[in-house]
């Protein structure tokens, strides 16, 4: 049987690299089964680069990029479909936590604080971004892509947020003033102006910007208007109870200082 020789094995190889195959395994696989074929079918009557060509050709109908090409859609779909796995996944898991986490923290029970912890936290790292990468898979459209992405976005922003908020960590509400930032400003005039172009959907561009505009307009309203000065003052004034243990231990005096 006919062994090849390493120029040989390199002149194959860098000739299955220029016609397109760059994945090693793809590459590599290509060249033992060349390798293989022409060993087996050489003779001394034979041409070695007259057999290589009349052997590559068995692998493609119209050019050997073609086997690349078909792997990277393999690829891609496994990936595709991989990730989907992962959003439903991690969708259910996060909404599962923070249900749960918002009822411990009602009840006043032990692991409301990390069980919030993690579904926010998978919901705005995890989640969030899987849908931002599937979705801008789906839609090869600019203007569709850049609303999809600054609205996820200021989705997970605003869920940090959150997260800051209820664990009481700092920056809090600068995250939050971030988000309403990004959606009043870049996200709702985005939406308004591409939608608004178009005639069918003209008409539901202005009713959700309205929704949107007065959404915003209401979360700015709940976590930044604070009491009153007036109110603020009364409160600084008002009477301060001071509990004082007397020397019965049954009795206790309250003692009211203006």
């Amino acid at each position: 049987m006919y062994s090849i020789s390493d120029q040989e094995i390199d002149f194959i190889l860098n000739d299955i690299t220029k016609k397109g195959i760059v994945t090693e395994d793809v590459k590599y696989n290509i060249l033992d089964h060349v390798c293989c074929i022409i060993e087996n079918e050489l003779t001394n009557d034979n041409d070695f680069y007259e057999l290589y060509r009349k052997t590559i050709a068995q692998f493609y109908k119209n050019e050997l990029k073609e086997i690349e090409q078909e792997t990277q859609t393999l690829l891609t779909l496994k990936n595709f479909y991989a990730m989907k796995r992962t959003l439903k996944i991690s969708g259910g898991l996060s909404a599962a936590l923070i249900l749960v986490g918002i009822f411990l923290k009602t009840q006043h029970l032990v692991g409301a604080g990390i069980t919030l912890f993690l579904g926010l936290v998978i919901f705005s790292l995890i989640f969030v971004p899987l849908n931002i990468i599937l979705k801008f898979q789906d839609d090869k459209k600019g203007s569709n892509r850049l609303i999809m992405i600054t609205g996820l976005t200021t989705v997970s922003i605003v869920t940090m947020g959150v997260l800051f908020k209820v664990m009481h960590w700092p920056y809090a509400n600068i995250l939050m003033q971030l988000s309403l930032i990004i959606f009043l400003l870049i996200f709702i005039p985005f939406y308004f102006f591409t939608r608004f172009k178009n005639p069918e959907t003209k008409f539901n561009a202005i009713i959700h910007s309205v929704f949107m505009v007065a959404g915003a307009g209401m979360l700015y309203a709940l976590l930044y208007s604070g009491p009153s000065q007036k109110h603020q003052d009364h409160e600084n004034n008002h009477t301060k109870i001071i509990h004082v243990e007397d020397i019965s231990p049954t009795t206790t005096k309250y003692i009211s200082r203006l």
